[in-house]
């Protein structure tokens, strides 16, 4: 049942949403990795278990209620967010002191927001965006969700901005994810289905989005995709139908396009896929009160 109201939620969010939205073009360009080597910073995970390729519970004595997406840490592993249930438009934080992780506790990134889901930080740690249903700085408040992103300046932030309303104007729900260039990979509902999209951050502005080709999207909902850093696999929700559970897939960058989706399988339900800075671990939703955890070996076992 719990499974069931979690993505009856999900479906009822896009259709509260919806307005009508431009057709994005749905020719795909190849994707580009770079290949790039991120460094591997040293982590207080919040559990001192490690966990091997069987998926055990994620900080069950740390988080409390209920969640929208999984956590967020920043380049460091110095720093956590994740979104509250949906409900509550509320995204916490704690950070990692002498004497381990703070209380958690509800952050506000400006005085003029007042909503926030879904936060993700880039892998350089340099912007951080997430999901508001607020006014834009226009003023036009239509009530539905926004990707928002704001800057690093100093030991802060700048005032967050909305992304361009070629990408805002969708029904958009849910985790968005950049890779090291800042491309972006987010999901939309458009003409009754519920794809994922991706945006190429060129000269500092993003481009009009683009629906990727199957065998990513299908006539199932695919959605909360993770792009690796270096644009070399998307880890991505897909469901069935409002009756059955998300599950994790994973599809790689070939020269051709992206490879056929493969299923993770030993992870049974599994929504907003995270990867930590360290690469080594996947963190999930779980169930709509609970995150699971498992290591990154899948990724080099799938990869064809």
């Amino acid at each position: 049942m719990r499974r069931a109201y979690l993505i009856m939620i999900f479906l009822l969010a896009l259709t509260a949403c919806s307005s009508p939205s431009p057709t994005p073009t749905t020719t795909q360009p190849a994707p580009t990795p770079t290949f790039t080597v991120t460094p591997q910073p040293v982590i207080s995970f919040i559990d001192g278990d490690l966990p091997d390729a069987s998926p055990q519970r994620f900080g069950e004595d740390f988080f409390s209620g209920s969640f929208h997406s999984a956590p967020i840490f920043s380049p460091d592993g110095e720093t956590v967010w994740w979104g509250g249930e949906y409900s509550t438009q509320t995204i916490y934080k704690s950070q990692f002191q002498s004497y381990g992780w703070t209380e958690p506790a509800i952050i506000e990134f400006s005085e003029s927001i007042q909503s926030y889901r879904d936060p993700f930080i880039s892998p350089d740690g340099s912007k951080l965006y997430f999901i508001s249903t607020s006014a834009l700085p226009d003023g036009s408040s239509s009530g539905k969700e926004n990707i928002w992103m704001m800057e690093k300046e100093g030991e802060g932030w700048g005032e967050p901005q909305p992304l361009p309303d070629s990408i805002n104007a969708l029904s958009l729900h849910w985790t968005v994810s950049v890779a090291d260039n800042y491309d972006l990979y987010f999901s939309a509902q458009v003409d009754g289905n519920t794809d994922i999209y991706f945006s190429r951050y060129v000269d500092g502005a993003y481009t009009d989005p683009i629906r990727l080709d199957a065998p990513v999207n299908t006539e199932l909902i695919e959605v909360t995709p993770n792009i690796a850093p270096d644009g070399s696999y998307l880890l991505f929700t897909r469901i069935a139908s409002n009756t059955d559970s998300p599950y994790l897939f994973i599809t790689y960058a070939l020269d051709s396009g992206w490879s056929e989706p493969v299923m993770v399988e030993n992870v049974s339900y599994c929504i907003s896929p995270i990867v930590t800075p360290d690469r080594a671990f996947v963190i999930y939703l779980s169930s709509p009160a609970s995150f699971d955890w498992r290591d990154t070996s899948f990724i080099e076992e799938l990869r064809p």
